[in-house]
């Protein structure tokens, strides 16, 4: 899965533009600007309590959409002399950090200099940096304001099988999957991960890659202080189910057939994550997508809009964005 995803030459997120209706599938922010309107208004809420610089970084930027849609919503309050907007400008830098050379293009034409705001301070164009990993950017990080949408889903996972001789390791065999043969480390590695009550047949998932990065994220928090707001689709706490899947032009697809071509994934064990954080010491919330953007007032914010309607419920019904999708905060007192 990481080789099919992350390999430099051919990896799926190294080398192709997977976003769009004309591409494999299409993310909240390009559903609807009000997706970062309502984030920006967040993000504004939580600077105001704050002292000092902030960094505002997005973690694989999509097509810059979402952060675009924020440095408008903020540059549009600076222009009607919105005292905390104009704080905001004149207080952050702004970082992107992505590997994916194509996209990593589609967000510098989106937010060129022209198309951004200036600085209420000295009327200077804002500069965005673009970081390959989070430890580059972290050399130069102030107090961070992290965000991401559809991160997590892309780290690769392990997936393990409750058989009739206990827990063993789900593997591919050239074009077919397969189960391992018995190991008493890794059975007793998920007895202890994935609990004693499994039923046999059970399917865990775990990615050790999506842990490493919230260990990384947390600790940095811890060190330099900010908030970090990451939304996915995923579950609270930890399910037996075998999530992984494969999409190609906004269809289900077979996951071996086109390695490199196709949008690998897995839901988000939000619970394991939510653990690492809360383990050193950062306060976190959980919640559904629908429950987030309600309570900043995206109902208020469709009776404004005319064209709106189907857009804001695919984000927030419970059948169809809403629920599925879940919004984790993790923050330093």
């Amino acid at each position: 899965m990481h080789k099919a995803l992350f390999d430099k030459d051919n990896g799926y997120y190294r080398t192709k533009n997977p976003i769009g209706k004309d591409s494999d599938f299409i993310t909240s922010p390009e559903i609807s600007q009000v997706f970062g309107e309502l984030l920006a208004a967040y993000l504004l809420q939580i600077f105001s309590t704050q002292k000092g610089k902030i960094s505002l970084v997005e973690m694989g930027a999509g097509r810059g959409v979402l952060f675009f849609d924020i440095l408008g919503s903020i540059k549009k309050l600076a222009e009607k002399n919105n005292a905390l907007a104009v704080d905001f400008l004149n207080r952050a830098t702004f970082h992107i950090i992505e590997i994916n050379e194509v996209l990593k293009k589609i967000q510098q034409d989106k937010l060129s200099p022209a198309l951004l705001p200036r600085r209420a301070r000295d009327d200077k164009e804002i500069e965005i940096k673009w970081h390959e990993k989070f430890e580059d950017f972290l050399q130069e990080a102030d107090q961070i304001f992290f965000f991401s949408n559809e991160l997590f889903d892309c780290f690769p996972i392990d997936q393990f099988v409750n058989t009739d001789i206990g827990w063993c390791e789900r593997l591919i065999d050239c074009d077919s999957f397969v189960t391992k043969n018995f190991d008493p480390k890794i059975h007793q590695l998920i007895q202890e991960l994935a609990g004693a009550d499994a039923p046999f047949g059970a399917v865990f998932e775990c990615s050790e890659s999506a842990k490493f990065f919230m260990t990384q994220l947390s600790q940095a928090l811890k060190i330099n202080g900010g908030i970090a707001i990451n939304f996915d689709y995923g579950y609270f706490k930890t399910e037996f189910a075998n999530t992984f899947q494969a999409v190609k032009n906004h269809q289900k697809t077979d996951s071996l057939k086109t390695p490199g071509d196709i949008d690998l994934t897995a839901h988000v064990d939000f619970g394991a994550l939510d653990k690492i954080a809360k383990n050193l010491g950062l306060n976190s919330s959980l919640i559904t997508q629908r429950e987030f953007l309600i309570s900043l007032g995206i109902e208020e914010r469709r009776k404004k809009l005319s064209n709106q309607d189907s857009a804001i419920d695919r984000l927030i019904a419970p059948d169809q964005m809403g629920e599925l999708f879940k919004c984790h905060i993790i923050w330093k007192q």
